[in-house]
């Protein structure tokens, strides 16, 4: 499963993964590590990254590597999305890391964990996906 998410491309992402400039950077030891940036527009009034835009981040990066451990073949159809946020997010770049929890026959679980420019735990997501086969 590692040596496939290092093949991402951009046919791979979504439009919501470009707009938020989504990039895979590395594995190790099943941590898929990713970054993203946040502009003016996933703001919030206070000025921070809104939690929706933290969330379709994590939701994305999760998404990615459970594509990529069903081998393209599967794509998670998400049933249940649980984030925590821990502390606001200032915009620009944030990294991720991605933990497969479990894929399955039936059921998918992945966890997302997304950092501030001084490596602060800002939001945790848990992602529950049905996988579905890509057609």
């Amino acid at each position: 499963m590692e040596d496939k998410v290092q093949q991402f491309s951009k046919e791979f992402f979504g439009k919501s993964m470009e707009f938020l400039n989504l990039e895979f950077e590395s594995v190790n030891d099943g941590v898929f590590v990713f970054s993203c940036e946040f502009n003016e527009m996933c703001s919030n009034p206070m000025g921070f990254v809104q939690g929706g835009m933290i969330t379709t981040a994590l939701d994305d990066a999760t998404s990615a590597v459970m594509i990529s451990g069903y081998k393209e073949k599967k794509a998670p159809m998400t049933t249940d999305l649980h984030v925590l946020f821990h502390r606001p997010l200032p915009l620009g770049k944030a990294m991720m890391e991605v933990k497969v929890i479990k894929l399955g026959q039936k059921s998918a679980t992945s966890e997302g964990r997304i950092f501030n420019q001084e490596n602060k735990l800002v939001a945790t997501l848990l992602h529950t996906a049905q996988p579905v086969d890509v057609k």
